[in-house]
């Protein structure tokens, strides 16, 4: 992979761009006049992260382009602030205080909406596996400024680790914290879904294994919480038997502890 800077780069920009390629183990290279078509065919190399002012971009062969934006996530804080409700909040009964694990971050719209339901009182824990992902959304957490000053703090509040679910969980102590949470990629993808579509290609594509469960059972003081589609075979084969609907075609299974 390459890092990269937009044209005519501050200097704050390129050292931003310089210490992402050291964290990522990539190749810094500097921008110039070059297009990144011309860069990645020179260094023969079709991933490129781009660093700019605004934002990060990773670019990578023909699939979309990937960055942060809060997604859906500014407009369920919006509806909570209008004192109106959220599936996700509802089913895993979250309250200000909590301490939550996100096992599966992806763009981190649940974490945010996590976040800004627990408060400065609580703690929100986001695991990301991929590692390109994890430093993108990362970074646009602690950059990215929104008009709503709740969602804004939500953000700066969620801690983002780069790590598997199965091995922190492993290490996690008992009754350690009150919710954990998974959104895995759904085994029969939801494509209208256009928020995530960048993250198809990225993002870590395996199934929930029952064991995770079981340490996220062992884990968890309240409860353990798996987003899915409604219909999916994934609710059997993992035992879950309590469900809240978000939507015709999601519903959110909880075990409650």
């Amino acid at each position: 992979m390459l890092v990269t800077t937009s044209s005519d780069p501050t200097e704050q920009v390129t050292a931003s761009a310089q210490a992402a390629a050291a964290e990522l183990h990539a190749k810094w290279v500097a921008r110039g006049r070059n297009s990144l078509a011309k860069l990645m065919a020179h260094h023969d190399d079709r991933a490129i992260l781009l660093v700019s002012r605004e934002r990060l971009e990773y670019h990578q062969n023909d699939q979309p382009v990937f960055y942060f934006h809060p997604s859906m996530a500014a407009v369920r804080v919006k509806r909570l602030l209008r004192g109106e409700g959220d599936t996700l909040l509802t089913a895993a009964d979250v309250r200000k205080g909590d301490t939550v694990l996100d096992c599966t971050a992806g763009l981190a719209s649940d974490s945010i909406v996590l976040a800004h339901a627990v408060g400065p009182e609580g703690r929100v824990t986001a695991l990301e596996s991929e590692q390109v992902i994890q430093y993108v959304v990362r970074e646009g957490l602690k950059r990215y400024v929104y008009e709503v000053k709740a969602l804004n703090e939500a953000m700066r509040r969620v801690e983002l680790l780069h790590a598997n679910h199965d091995d922190y969980l492993r290490q996690a102590d008992s009754k350690s914290v009150d919710i954990v949470y998974f959104d895995p990629m759904f085994r029969q993808p939801i494509h209208e879904s256009s928020s995530i579509s960048p993250l198809r290609g990225l993002a870590n594509g395996g199934e929930l294994a029952s064991r995770t469960l079981e340490e996220a059972c062992r884990v968890a003081r309240k409860a353990v919480v798996m987003k899915e589609i409604t219909r999916s075979s994934e609710w059997k084969r993992l035992n879950f038997t309590d469900f809240v609907k978000a939507s015709p075609k999601i519903a959110f299974g909880v075990i409650r502890l």
